[in-house]
C-alpha cells in the first residue's frame, strides 16, 4: 500500500494518532526522519534491514543492543516505530522478557511466554478505566457480553472508558478495516484525573502504568492472559456500530464458548 500522509483521517481508529505523529511528506518517511521525530529520548534507534543483517543476530537481540530493524516503505514497521515512540518503557520491558527466555532456552525455541508477548505486541489494546471499574470491564470481556460492554455502557466509552491501541499490526490493519478485526485487550485501572488530560499527556502516564502492571502481575507467565475485543465494536470507531443490530452478528461478536 502506498504512503498516505493523511492516514490519521482515514477512520477513527487511526485518528487516535492525530496530533501525536505528523508526517506531511508526500513520500515515505526516511529512517533519518523516523529517528528525528520518533526516537528522541528513546533507548533505541531505528536502523535499516542492511544494518540488521550485518549484526548477524535475532530481532530481539538487535533491540537489546539498542537498534530496531525497520524496513523502508513498510506500514507495519512504520507503526512499530510509532508504538516505540508512545510506549517506550513497555516495549523495552517486553523485549527484556524475550531476552530472558532467549538466554535460558536459546533464540530458536519459542517459549509460550514469548508467544504471548508477541501476540500482545502485534494485536494488543489497553482499555483504560477508572480505579474500581476494572473488575466490571474485565468480567464483561471474559463473558463476551458485547451488548453489555458496547451498548449498555455506551456512554462511558471515550469518556472514562478509553481504548488505546498497543499492537502495531492493528494500526496496519486499520488502513483497510474488515469485519473480524479483533484486538487482545488488557484492562488497566487509572486515577480519575487521567481521563481528562490531553492525549499527549496521557501516553507517558499510560506507558508507566502498563509497564508496572505487566511487571507486577507477570501477566504473560500464565496462559490466556489477554481478552478478545472486536475492534469495530468500540463506539465511535466504525460507522455500522451506530446501529444496535450491528452487535447481533455472532460471527464477529462471538459468544463465549461453553467448556
Amino acid at each position: 500500500m502506498n504512503w498516505d500522509p493523511d492516514f490519521t483521517t482515514r477512520n477513527a481508529i487511526l485518528g487516535q494518532l492525530a496530533g501525536l505523529v505528523a508526517f506531511d511528506e508526500p513520500d515515505w518517511p526516511s529512517l533519518a526522519g523516523l529517528n528525528r521525530r520518533l526516537a528522541a529520548g528513546l533507548p533505541v534507534r531505528f536502523v535499516s534491514e542492511e544494518h540488521f543483517t550485518d549484526l548477524a543476530c535475532y530481532y530481539e537481540e538487535a533491540v537489546a543492543q539498542g537498534v530496531v530493524p525497520t524496513r523502508s516503505a513498510n506500514w507495519h514497521d512504520f507503526f512499530g516505530a510509532v508504538i516505540w515512540h508512545l510506549f517506550p518503557r513497555t516495549k523495552a520491558w517486553l523485549n527484556q522478557r524475550h531476552m530472558d527466555d532467549i538466554r535460558a532456552h536459546g533464540a530458536r525455541q519459542r517459549t509460550p511466554r514469548r508467544d504471548r508477548i508477541t501476540h500482545f505486541d502485534e494485536c494488543g489494546l489497553v482499555l483504560a478505566v477508572p480505579e474500581g471499574d476494572d473488575a466490571e470491564a474485565l468480567a464483561l470481556l471474559q463473558a463476551h457480553d458485547w451488548h453489555g460492554l458496547f451498548l449498555d455502557r455506551r456512554a462511558r466509552w471515550g469518556n472514562d472508558w478509553q481504548p488505546f491501541i498497543f499492537g502495531h499490526a492493528l494500526y496496519e490493519q486499520a488502513l483497510a478495516p474488515f469485519i473480524g478485526l479483533t484486538a487482545k485487550a488488557v484492562v488497566l485501572a487509572l486515577p480519575a484525573g487521567f481521563f481528562t488530560r490531553p492525549r499527549h499527556e496521557q501516553y507517558p502516564l499510560l506507558d508507566r502504568a502498563l509497564c508496572a502492571r505487566l511487571q507486577d502481575q507477570a501477566l504473560f507467565d500464565r496462559p490466556r492472559p489477554l481478552q478478545p475485543l472486536p475492534l469495530l465494536g468500540i463506539p465511535g470507531w466504525w460507522p455500522a456500530s451506530e446501529q444496535p443490530a450491528f452487535y447481533d452478528n455472532t460471527d464477529y461478536f462471538r459468544p463465549r464458548r461453553q467448556r
